[in-house]
């Protein structure tokens, strides 16, 4: 093989392997992505409605939506904070959460929670503020 024979192949050969790698590179990405994107438009409730538990909850006014997911993290009512965060600030309920102590439980999903602490629905929430 003359010269310029080797540098081709081992031009071809590097080009190959930086289009496998950016292929890889994209896979890995675009499967966190729609991981990511799934778990918040596709929500789970973190108990059965048959082993849930009700938790109380005391929301301060003008809370943030980084304050609320981990209040809601810390009572064991969602099972991601930063998935949560996301939920509500891609809702039409951000900024709109108001002051009091509900009783949610484990059984309901983010977006019901949501709602009951904006003061749009009412359901399951025992006594509130």
């Amino acid at each position: 093989m003359n010269n310029k024979s080797i540098r081709m192949v081992v031009s071809l050969s590097l080009n190959a392997l930086f289009i496998a790698i950016a292929v890889v590179v994209v896979v890995m990405f675009g499967t966190k992505a729609y991981t990511f994107g799934n778990n918040i438009f596709n929500e789970k409730s973190v108990d059965t409605v048959d082993n849930a538990k009700v938790v109380e909850v005391t929301i301060a006014d003008g809370v943030t939506a980084k304050k609320l997911a981990s209040q809601l993290y810390e009572k064991g009512l969602i099972s991601d904070e930063k998935i949560f965060y996301f939920q509500v600030k891609l809702s039409d309920y951000k900024d709109k959460f108001k002051a009091g102590t509900y009783s949610l439980n484990t059984g309901m999903k983010p977006t019901d929670m949501m709602k009951i602490l904006a003061g749009i629905s009412t359901t399951d929430t025992g006594d509130s503020e």
